[in-house]
């Protein structure tokens, strides 16, 4: 009976709700907010022709990272999408491109907070 109350106590549970916010400015993450924290998310579409698939392509929502706040998330996506895999050829070039997610990343929190 023991065992039963501590499996019970650290099984997951479903929240009650869940509120989903998207933007093109975040794509491709997207976050999720529940009664407990905000979720940064990414949509994950698999490979129908992979050895594991049945042929088929799914879908799915993957679960990245969780914050205690939005404004934590949104700087986790702003950081996130300062990896763009490309090749800079000078310091100017990438500040150029980092200043222009940091902004808008700034404006959306900004819009926010006036809003709130």
């Amino acid at each position: 009976m023991y065992i039963d109350v501590i499996k019970k106590s650290y099984m997951a549970r479903k929240p009650k709700s869940i509120t989903k916010i998207s933007d093109p400015l975040l794509d491709p993450y997207f976050i999720t907010k529940d009664e407990n924290c905000y979720t940064v998310n990414v949509e994950v579409k698999s490979n129908k022709d992979h050895f594991r698939s049945s042929g088929k392509t799914k879908t799915y929502t993957k679960s990245l990272t969780y914050h205690t706040n939005f404004e934590q998330a949104l700087k986790w996506i702003s950081n996130e999408k300062l990896h763009t895999k490309k090749d800079y050829k000078s310091l100017d070039s990438f500040l150029i491109e980092f200043k222009n997610i940091e902004n808008q990343i700034k404006n959306y929190i900004d819009g926010i907070r006036s809003t709130i």
